[in-house]
């Protein structure tokens, strides 16, 4: 009975670290890439915590535009349940998150 019990715990306490450690904001860079129209303001905060799907829907709200193809470092479109904090930790560069974005599929 207590081997549940700790794994409980411990699954709370690191739930409770990963929350800490994704509060604040993220400086989110964005850019187009290809023929994708250009968003008016491509630098922003955005709550850590928030999900990359909630960034990917911004963008598409905000570009007036249904698909879209958002990228990491211009490298790899993140898990839409992604938190941007952690990928700010783990690509982030210069105190900032570099997002790129493409009406088309741009890399495979």
């Amino acid at each position: 009975w207590l081997k549940p019990l700790v794994q409980v715990l411990m699954a709370t306490t690191v739930r409770a670290h990963l929350d800490r450690q994704r509060q604040g904001k993220v400086e989110v860079n964005v850019k187009a890439m290809g023929s994708a129209p250009a968003l008016r303001q491509p630098r922003f905060t955005i709550d850590g915590t928030k999900k990359f799907s909630k960034l990917t829907s911004y963008l598409k709200e905000a570009l007036k535009v249904e698909t879209l193809y958002v990228y990491c470092q211009d490298a790899f479109e993140p898990s839409p349940d992604e938190c941007l904090a952690d990928l700010f930790k783990c690509f982030g560069s210069g105190n900032k998150l570099n997002i790129s974005y493409s009406s088309e599929q741009a890399f495979n």
